[in-house]
């Protein structure tokens, strides 16, 4: 029986599927009782900004802890940050796991980007809790948005972090994972989009990352530290939005079975 309604969905469309699933069997329906009426509010306040986007817009800063990635944060991430509207807004925090694959990163950076950047590094092992929380901490505007070096970032970034992101309430955009050597665009042959994760990236109030207690830093190699956060907001009873954004997550090597559609090409 089982194995009949496996294959039975197999050929369901996402678009079908996605919505039952997230309304009815998504894994916060046993974190609390109110958990849907919260994602419904969600739903709401990205039905509400859609149709009426009128909000005086607040600076934001866009954290980043890396280790040896600096090429992808240069040529992805950073250039789709040049290319964003109201920029002027943006500030980089950079927090650099002593990279050894560019000479000096955060000259690289300052030659590309001409806004304000805090930058930090220091000689330690990489662990993605530890030098995300550094760079969160050392950020200082009031809105901030956790950001892998990997992902190449929509033109109204700024716009979305405001209108998504307010006292208890968290932005986890949806983005698309790209296949090995495909062009930014969205279509089948090029990628899929990550409905049932993307709970690596998210927006939200600095003073509530502290208020949450930020990544778990007993997590210290790759994976699951993400997972932990996003359960811990909704254990707190935040409001988490969530819509398919364009966020383009680029192909890099992975050694997470999970994620070996990508490789796709």
């Amino acid at each position: 029986m089982n194995s009949t309604i496996f294959y039975i969905k197999k050929f369901i469309p996402n678009s079908i599927k996605y919505p039952f699933y997230y309304l009815l069997k998504a894994p916060q329906r046993g974190f609390s009782s109110n958990s849907v009426y919260r994602d419904l509010k969600g739903i709401g306040v990205y039905i509400w900004y859609s149709l009426f986007p009128f909000k005086t817009l607040k600076p934001i800063t866009i954290c980043t802890g890396i280790y040896n990635r600096s090429d992808n944060y240069l040529n992805y991430l950073l250039q789709s940050i040049n290319e964003a509207k109201n920029k002027e807004l943006i500030t980089l925090s950079v927090f650099d796991c002593n990279s050894y694959d560019i000479e000096n990163l955060e000259l690289e950076i300052r030659k590309l980007w001409n806004g304000k950047l805090i930058f930090n590094s220091e000689n330690i092992n990489f662990s993605r809790s530890y030098t995300f929380n550094k760079a969160v901490k050392q950020s200082e505007t009031e809105i901030i948005f956790i950001c892998d070096a990997d992902l190449s970032l929509p033109k109204n970034i700024v716009t979305y972090c405001n209108f998504f992101v307010s006292h208890k309430r968290v932005w986890y955009p949806i983005f698309f994972f790209l296949y090995k050597n495909k062009p930014k665009t969205i279509s089948k042959v090029n990628g899929e989009w990550e409905l049932y994760g993307s709970k690596g990236m998210l927006a939200c109030l600095k003073k509530d990352w502290d208020l949450i207690g930020g990544l778990n830093e007993t997590y210290v190699i790759w994976g699951n530290e993400d997972t932990e956060l996003w359960e811990r907001f909704h254990k707190s009873q935040f409001t988490i939005v969530r819509n398919k954004t364009k966020i383009f997550h680029h192909w890099h090597q992975t050694h997470n079975p999970k994620y070996d559609f990508m490789n796709k090409g």
